[in-house]
Formats: C-alpha cells, structure tokens, sequence
C-alpha cells in the first residue's frame, strides 16, 4: 500500500482489519500481488471501491489503482484475482478501509460551532428586532405624548386668550367712564383721587391683558413686524419721560442718557415699546431705592452700526444659577426678593427680540443691579416685515368742544354690537353730537343699513347670527349700501384679523376697550374725508375770477385730511352714471326717473345712492353734469347758446340762472373772459372732465 499526501510520499504499514486514514486533498496509490509469487504474472485482478464504484472493474493485469482527490467519507476498497480463463470467486479476495477525513471547517464539531452561531445570530436578530420595536414604540408614544401635551397647551393657551379676549369688552365700560370721570370738574376731589386708583388698576389689568394676548400671537407665530422709518432717540426719551412723571417712589431716581439725534432708522415702534415697558416694569418692581438709567448710544462691531438701548438698575440682582433661565417661559427666580408675576414677561421680551432681529443682553450681579440691553442693526431696513410710514392720527382733528351741529342735520351712526352694555355706552357717547341707531347683531344691522342709509357704521367683529366681517361684506358688497364708511370695533386685535377686515372694505379698525374721545375723532375724520371725496366728485364751486380757469377745485374751507379713495362698487356705480347722463344729454327725459330705469335701481336706492356718494340729489348731481359739458363746449369755441342745447338746456333763462348759481358769472361773461383769456395766451384753457376729478 501506498499514498501520496500534502506531507509527501510514504509507504505506511498496513495492518488488515485497519482502516487507512488519509486527508481530502491526498491521492492514494494502492499495490495488490497474490502471495505466489511465480503466477503474478499471470494473474488477472478486478477492483471496486464502495462508495464510487457501483461494479467491479475490468480484468487487468496491473497489480496497483490510483485515486485521487476521493470526497471525505469511509470506503472499502476491494481486489480479487484469478488466472485466465477461471471464474471469479469470492474466496481469492481482498478489502480494506479506507477514511478520507474531513478538512478542517467541515468537520462535525465545526458544523456544531455553525449551529451555535447560527442560533446565537438568530437571538441577537431577535433580540435587536424586539429592541428596535420597543424603541419605535417608545418614540411613537413619546411623539403622541408630546403632541397631547402640545394640543393641551395650545387649549390652555386658547382658552386663556378667549377669556382675556372677554375681559376687554367689561374693561370698555369701566375704562371709559373712569376717563369721564376723571376729568369731570363736577366730581370732589377725594371721590376723584380714588377713581384716579381705580382707572390705574383698571390699566394695569388691560397692560396684563395685552401683554399675555401678546405673548400668545409671538407663541403661535401670529404676531407680524410693522416696521417705520423713525426717530429712535425720540421714542426712546417718550417711554423714558412717561416713567419718569409716572414714578411715585422718591427714593428711586430716574436718568435719561438719550443724546438728541436726526437720524432715523427702521423699527417696530409697537414691538420696542412692549419690550421697554416690560424692562422698566422689572427695573420698577425690584428697585426699591437707587436710580434706573435708560440710554441710546451707537456702536460698531465688526463692521455692524448698532443702537443699543440699555436698562440700567440698581437694584437687588438676578443670582448667577437663575440668569440663565430668565427668559424662559413661566419661570421665576426663588428668593426672597421675587416679586408676584406671571413669568412671561421677559420670556415675552425675548420672543419679541428674536422677531425684531435684535440682541438681548443681560448683566447683573447680587445687590449691585442689573443691566438688559437691546441692540438694533442700525441699516437693518426689514425686507421681509410690513413697512408702515405713514404719520400717525393727530388729535388736531378731533372734533372742536362745543361744536355740534344743529339736531335736524347731524349724521346717522348705525351702532351694530351684540352686548347691550357696550352698545348703550358707544350709544351715550356719540348722542350728543350724531343721531344713534342700534342693532343687537350683523343681520339686524344689514337691515336697518338698507333701511336708513346712515352716514356711518359702527359694528363689532364678533357677533351672533351674522358676524361683523359677514356684515361688512355684505354692506360693501351691495350697491345701495357700499358708499357707508364702517368702523370696526373688536377686542381682537391680531395683524391678521385686521388684514382681513381691511381686505373687506373696513374703513378704520379700533381696538377694544377705546376712548370715547379717540371714537369721537375718528368718525369725525371719516365723515370729513367722506366730505371732501363729495366736494371733489360734485366739482365744489369757486368763483370764476377773470385770470382763472373753471376747473374744478375743492373748497377751501374745508380741512385738510387724507385722501378717502372710492371703492370699486361705488366706482364703477359713478362710472356707469356719468356715462349715462353724457350720453343721453339732450334727451329730453333725462330725470332721476330716466336713470333708475335704466340703472334698475328703486328710486329710494338711487337718490340715497347719490346723496351718500356726493351730498346731492339725482337732478342736481345731472344738473352739475350738465353744465360741466357745457364748460367743454364754450372752451371749444361754442356759442353759448348751442352749448346749452347740446347740454340738453332747452330753457336758455334757466339755463343762465344755474350756470350763475354755480360759477357765479353769467355764461356770457365767461365765454368773453375764455376768449379774452386765450387770445392773450394763445392757448385754450384747459378743462378737467369729471373723470379725471375722481379717479
């Protein structure tokens, strides 16, 4: 027997009964002879190997066998011989064993170590799968959790919102009678002082009020930057100056350090004020004696121009473990100098920050005071914020004390307000110098807007049945009632809620609670501009002077007030009439009774349409239109006569008569001064056409 392995060759002993063992990858080489020696060459011999061969091979005469690369496994290798020509038998035969052993990875413990392995895989799978659930659990729990309490807090924040919301209708009619009261000359002194206490109270809860309805709209991203072009320094020193006249405690010292400047940069007046009121409130409550030093100074960092505006105390400090968490929402400090509050207003202050693009810096120190400072980006001109440049409302145009007119001409205030005690109290306010009417809520309101064409109307924005914005769109929505200026007066006072009202034809927005007085002038405002778009769309009459024109001018009596615009029903309703009345001008039924038929108007609609529109009636507003054309023609260069009757004037005596009462000099006067005027110049004076005096 012999094998070749990995080792090299050998000749191993064989002992019979034995197995051979030899590795997977050798080759064996097996030698087999017959013990008679003499008759090997003679013999013939068979081989098989059990486990691959199936048969016996063919007779040879080579007395040895190859194998090689065997698969690992037992086997019985078997040789027989015999001489030529016999038969094979069982008894001239040899076998021994053979084992081809496994390679390493494949041996049966190896396959154990697999199976562990495979299990021990199969339980960490498991195991991190289960993990994987729990933690997806978990955070789907933690995410639902989060959101509940989010929701709660969105709850408890709306509902403290609608009940601050409420409070402002009781205040109405607590603040506006104290202010009556208050400088009324009629009431004692001492009764006086205390309502003085009782109006200061009352202040400081509407402050509270804002201050959290405030702090809502900056937590629900509501609350909008409206920036100006200003003068710092100057609002700066007017908060300053308030506190200082405000300031009842001797032994604290109030410093101003606001340098005068002409310089403007851009900021939210509102937003800043906020933020300074609520700074020198802290400075107030935890400066017991000492001094509060507000300044503005100007600094250049990194290239960067700030304002910086700083509240300085020296009062009793913030301790270093809690200046950390100050501007944190409902937090208070813990001392014994922590005064009550409701721990929102700097957490209000930064929020308000953060909005404005500001940096908010503190500095305080135990017992020696603390300093907040608010620095602005001084060439920051906010491309994304609201830009409002417009001056604002002027008392000068409140109405003068005194002055009312006669009771037979004053103008009809529609008041439309769900709660009597509001409604009866703006009632009492406006009696003396408007007629009052009242509705409970929008319906009843559109109604009697139909019905009584009041010069103005005064409603709420939250109201049963029909709400104050369904009502307004409705009255600038409707062609009869269009021309009614409306004053919207609500607690709500959110940019967007008055972004809506204003989209839907407001005319002016006022906040609840309001002054009487502040009502007062901006309804006589409104009726003022209501006024003049009257004068300026009836071309008021002047005086034909023989140096001057016939256009069109605005009296100068009346006061200068800003522009009222017409919206686009009462527009177009103009358009269309001026249209009709030009091209129907000789007609000779040109009457109200021609355009309401033609218009599909009612002829109450239509006078009151006219008369709210311009102050005239339907045949006076024609009349006006009328001589307007006949302007046109004498500029053209018409006899006065053919201008009449082209202007539909068959009657040349009235004719003469309205022209002289509307341009004070007979038509022929004025055509010799319009000739006489451009001959000198050798131009044609020019003529405004109705179109251009309202557009």
């Amino acid at each position: 027997l012999d094998h070749s392995g990995a080792a090299g060759d050998r000749e191993p002993v064989y002992t019979p009964g034995k197995e051979v063992g030899i590795n997977y990858d050798s080759s064996i080489r097996i030698v087999f002879s017959v013990a008679d020696y003499a008759q090997s060459p003679l013999i013939e011999y068979a081989v098989m190997l059990d486990g691959i061969d199936s048969d016996w091979s063919m007779p040879m005469r080579e007395n040895h066998v190859n194998y090689r690369n065997l698969p690992p496994g037992n086997y019985t290798f078997k040789v027989r011989a015999r001489l030529p020509n016999e038969k094979w038998s069982d008894v001239n035969m040899a076998s021994m064993g053979i084992k081809v052993n496994p390679p390493l990875w494949n041996t049966w413990w190896a396959r154990i170590v697999y199976l562990m392995i495979f299990i021990v895989g199969i339980w960490i799978w498991v195991k991190y799968y289960k993990r994987k659930v729990n933690r997806r659990s978990a955070l789907e729990i933690e995410k639902k959790k989060g959101a509940d309490e989010k929701e709660l807090n969105e709850e408890r924040l709306r509902f403290y919102t609608n009940i601050t919301h409420e409070l402002r209708t009781p205040l109405t009619l607590i603040l506006g009678p104290l202010e009556d009261l208050v400088t009324d000359n009629g009431t004692p002194q001492n009764v006086r002082e205390k309502i003085r206490i009782i109006h200061a109270s009352t202040l400081r809860l509407l402050n509270l009020i804002n201050q959290i309805l405030e702090f809502r709209k900056t937590e629900t991203q509501n609350r909008k930057l409206c920036v100006s072009r200003r003068n710092l320094a100057e609002h700066i020193m007017e908060i300053g100056l308030r506190y200082k006249e405000l300031n009842r405690n001797g032994k604290v010292d109030y410093v101003l350090d606001v340098p005068a400047e002409e310089n403007d940069i851009y900021f939210d007046p509102e937003v800043i004020s906020t933020i300074m009121n609520n700074l020198l409130s802290n400075a107030m409550k935890y400066t017991p004696d000492g001094k509060i030093e507000i300044s503005l100074r100007h600094v250049e960092d990194n290239g960067i121009r700030y304002a910086c505006i700083s509240v300085a105390d020296t009062g009793y400090g913030i301790e270093p473990e809690a200046l950390p968490h100050i501007f944190d929402r409902y937090y208070q400090a813990k001392g014994k100098h922590q005064a009550s509050g409701t721990g929102i207003g700097l957490a209000l202050v930064k929020s308000l920050s953060d909005l404005h693009g500001a940096i908010l810096e503190v500095e305080s120190m135990p017992g020696k005071g603390t300093v907040f400072t608010l620095r602005l980006v001084e060439d920051n001109t906010y491309p994304d914020a609201l830009h409002n440049d417009s001056e604002s409302e002027s008392d000068a145009n409140a109405v003068p004390e005194g002055e009312l007119p006669l009771a037979d001409s004053r103008a009809l205030v529609l008041v439309v307000e769900d709660n009597a005690d509001i409604r009866e109290y703006i009632a009492g306010a406006l009696g003396k110098t408007y007629r009052v009417i009242e509705a409970e809520n929008g319906k009843e309101g559109y109604d009697a807007a139909v019905s009584n064409n009041p010069d103005i109307i005064i409603t709420d924005l939250m109201m049963p049945v029909m709400d104050g914005l369904e009502l307004l769109s409705r009255i600038k929505g409707d062609i009869s009632t269009s021309h009614i200026p409306v004053v919207l007066l609500t607690a709500r006072d959110s940019l967007h809620d008055k972004e809506r009202g204003y989209e839907c034809g407001a005319d002016s927005y006022l906040t609840k609670p309001f002054s009487a007085k502040l009502l007062n002038s901006r309804i006589h405002n409104i009726l003022s501009m209501r006024r003049q778009l009257a004068e300026r769309l009836t071309v008021a009459s002047s005086r034909v002077q023989p140096d001057t024109d016939i256009a069109p001018r605005i009296s100068s009596e009346s006061p200068t007030l800003p522009e009222m615009k017409l919206g686009k029903f009462d527009k177009a309703f103009l358009e269309k009439f001026t249209t009709l009345v030009e091209e129907n001008l000789t007609a000779p039924d040109l009457d109200m009774t021609f355009m309401q038929e033609n218009l599909n108007m009612s002829h109450s609609t239509l006078y009151r349409k006219i008369k709210g529109l311009t102050g005239l009636s339907g045949n006076e507003f024609i009349r006006k239109l009328r001589l307007k054309h006949v302007v046109g023609m004498l500029a053209e260069g018409a006899s006065v006569s053919e201008a009449a009757y082209e202007s539909g004037f068959n009657d040349i005596g009235y004719f003469r008569n309205c022209f002289k009462d509307e341009y004070g000099v007979s038509p022929s006067v004025y055509a010799k001064r319009l000739k006489s005027k451009s001959e000198n110049s050798g131009n044609t004076p020019p003529v405004k056409g109705y179109d251009s005096d309202y557009k």
